[in-house]
């Protein structure tokens, strides 16, 4: 069943729409009540902690991108913020028993979206944990609006890159996904944070769109089609891996 589910997957692949050009990222950090500070100056620490809040067991990070940040073991949430993009903020959240370092960086050149999707940053989050993320308690991928954005997100969805198909990939498999309301948040709940990540909301313009003509016959297979084969095999092993 996961099988299947995972191959009719493999037709959202295929159609993708372009990025928009990117825009100047201001060198701010915005926090979850919406208030903004201006960036560390050049004489900061690396990783360092820049602001630190504890309420109801959570703990509110400034990051920045390319920079390492231990996250500190124990029962308090650390929830880490990056610098507002232009339409949002990126945030990790993370629970463990041991510490782990966490480096977030930017990737320019992004793969497109899914077919039906507007990406709501021109980039995308590439997130890695160097001393691994499996086993850790709490791994959510979250990105949270910016605050006086009109944009409606409440349908958006948040993807990882599958490198294989060389595509964002949406699916259940990927991640408990929710949207908070009250912050206007996505936060995608995922079992291994280690991977590049891209929030995404619906395309009024494919939603507007007349139903597609009816698909023409196949063509007979190309030469080279059991590397094909190959190919979509290893794509269908993944998002089998991700339901498990």
């Amino acid at each position: 069943m996961h099988t299947f589910k995972a191959v009719l997957l493999l037709a959202q692949l295929s159609a993708v729409f372009a990025f928009p050009a990117p825009s100047a990222t201001e060198a701010r950090f915005i926090s979850r009540n919406g208030a903004i500070a201006p960036s560390p100056g050049a004489g900061a620490t690396p990783g360092a902690r820049e602001e630190e809040g504890e309420e109801g067991g959570e703990n509110e990070v400034q990051g920045q991108f390319d920079t390492p940040i231990v996250l500190k073991g124990g029962d308090t949430r650390t929830d880490v913020l990056f610098p507002p993009g232009q339409n949002g903020v990126f945030e990790v959240e993370f629970q463990n028993g041991e510490d782990r370092t966490l480096t977030v960086s930017k990737n320019t050149k992004p793969a497109p979206p899914p077919a039906g999707f507007l990406p709501l940053e021109a980039f995308s989050f590439v997130v890695s944990l160097a001393e691994g993320a499996d086993g850790v308690a709490l791994q959510s991928i979250d990105y949270i609006l910016n605050a006086g954005n009109a944009l409606d997100i409440s349908k958006g969805v948040v993807g990882r890159f599958c490198k294989e198909a060389g595509a964002f990939v949406i699916d259940p498999a990927v991640g408990e996904l929710e949207f908070e309301a009250e912050e206007n948040e996505l936060k995608l709940v995922v079992k291994n944070m280690n991977a590049e990540w891209a929030a995404f909301i619906p395309d009024p313009a494919a939603a507007a769109a007349p139903p597609a003509a009816a698909p023409p016959a196949a063509a007979p297979p190309a030469a080279g089609g059991a590397a094909g084969q190959e190919k979509i095999q290893k794509i269908v092993e993944l998002l089998v891996s991700l339901l498990n």
